[in-house]
């Protein structure tokens, strides 16, 4: 596909995504839900954590033979950083299952009570607990998106009993998805970090190259597994069927993919830098801001079920096979 008609496929998807949230406006009651939360809710800090390690760190940095503190490491960034720290924002699934968050991006707006955790295990605890319930709230989320869509194989549940049974089966192969890619990562991660190490002692160059190259095919995977959890959602595909079809649909729309990408994080990144200046105001310019930057965020989810969806169907088209399902005006391709 040409430049042109790539670009043309992210308009159209944009567009269809907002014209649809504009009949289904009520879709934002999660995510407004989840940042009234993190806005009113409790926070849970990390800063004494962070503390002690800065105590030890000086401590260590101080000994005889031990190099100077980095600059990355710098006391004082990790201090404001641990301020800022709210495991609750663990709630929100926004990379994987693009659930829209402007106080999980941009940090605490106001006073609440804080509780301080003092142990790492239960800081680990806790992180985790709400990771796994945050996926759950993403899966639901994206579910109740993709039941407005005339578009996807997977079966629309017409009731509550029949969405939960969707939701728990499709949350349960997101986190299988999460393990595996865990393991996938660090099973490539330790044998480049051994031998960075072994390099750094010949040529320090070469073993940046090695770090460099190992990033960058990371990198390269998450771009071609970018529809994993929308197929998992909109196609209800078991986990290697999901990232097959990514794999496809990537290949074969990699300019679109690639433009569509970038346009939606410019979008998000420029609305949360926006409505972030309005939280610094009074409360109800951050209940605008939680209001507008929902909106606009599940607009973008939306989007994403409509290109994935639509970039299938044109395949379909070109291969000549049929798929026998609404698209995005409602018309049968």
């Amino acid at each position: 596909m040409s430049v042109a008609g790539s670009w043309q496929a992210v308009i159209d998807s944009l567009s269809a995504g907002y014209r649809f949230l504009g009949r289904r406006v009520e879709l934002i009651i999660i995510p407004v839900l989840l940042d009234l939360w993190l806005w009113l809710g409790p926070r849970l800090s990390v800063t004494p954590l962070l503390e002690d390690f800065v105590q030890y760190y000086e401590r260590a940095a101080g000994m005889q033979d031990m190099p100077a503190v980095a600059p990355g490491m710098s006391p004082q960034i990790l201090l404001e950083a641990g301020q800022n720290t709210n495991l609750m924002d663990a709630l929100v699934s926004g990379t994987l299952l693009h659930v829209p968050s402007l106080l999980a991006t941009i940090g605490p707006v106001s006073a609440s009570t804080v509780y301080e955790i003092t142990r790492p295990l239960t800081a680990v605890g806790l992180f985790t607990g709400l990771s796994i319930f945050g996926l759950l709230i993403g899966v639901l989320y994206m579910n109740l998106l993709a039941r407005q869509l005339p578009l996807g194989s997977g079966a629309k549940p017409a009731s509550a009993g029949e969405l939960l049974r969707h939701v728990l089966r499709q949350w349960l192969m997101v986190m299988l998805f999460i393990l595996v890619m865990t393991l996938l990562l660090f099973a490539g991660a330790l044998p480049v970090v051994m031998g960075s190490a072994l390099l750094a002692f010949v040529s320090p160059a070469l073993s940046s190259v090695l770090v460099f190259m190992y990033m960058g095919t990371v990198l390269v995977l998450f771009f071609y597994l970018y529809f994993v959890t929308t197929a998992i959602v909109l196609d209800d595909l078991p986990l290697h069927k999901a990232v097959v079809q990514s794999f496809i649909v990537v290949r074969a729309n990699f300019l679109a993919t690639l433009l569509f990408i970038v346009l939606t994080t410019v979008i998000s990144v420029g609305i949360t830098l926006i409505m972030r200046q309005l939280t610094q105001g009074p409360s109800i310019g951050v209940a605008i801001a939680i209001l507008v930057n929902a909106y606009i965020g599940s607009g973008l989810a939306l989007a994403l079920f409509v290109f994935y969806r639509t970039r299938i169907l044109r395949s379909a088209t070109v291969t000549g096979g049929t798929l026998g399902e609404r698209g995005v005006d409602g018309s049968v391709q």
